[in-house]
């Protein structure tokens, strides 16, 4: 269940990130870990007991980890406290995650409907890209 949107700029630095936890409310199978993504999990102290708990391994080919997800949320999301919503894998949370910026547009899209919707541009632009031609 989508929560209410969040109006305004987030703060750049991330500040309000736990208060908002928008971009953490969305489909199964959105947050995967790639083997980087394991290893980082391993090496923290639990690691294994965090991947036990809060990851599926998809059975079916190529067998991709995924976060836990029932439909509504991310399995690692702690809402045991009203308007908060830490992250239990923050510190080795999958790269999926920290590519959702302050201000990225997913991040954008997610306190605009009060979850993270469809975007893939995840991470915020400093400024235009500028394509440089290919040498021939």
């Amino acid at each position: 269940m989508p929560l209410s949107p969040v109006p305004g700029e987030p703060d750049p630095q991330g500040a309000d990130c736990v208060a908002c936890g928008r971009c953490c409310h969305h489909g199964p199978r959105t947050v995967h870990l790639l083997v980087s993504d394991e290893e980082r999990v391993l090496a923290h102290p639990g690691g294994e007991e965090l991947l036990r708990q809060l990851t599926v391994l998809d059975p079916t080919p190529p067998g991709w980890r995924f976060v836990v997800n029932e439909g509504e949320r991310c399995g690692a999301l702690d809402v045991s406290v009203p308007g908060r919503h830490p992250c239990r894998l923050y510190e080795v949370r999958p790269d999926d995650c920290r590519m959702v910026e302050p201000g990225s547009p997913a991040c954008l899209e997610a306190r605009r409907l009060g979850h993270l919707g469809t975007s893939v541009a995840f991470t915020r632009e400093a400024r235009p890209s500028r394509r440089e031609p290919v040498p021939k």
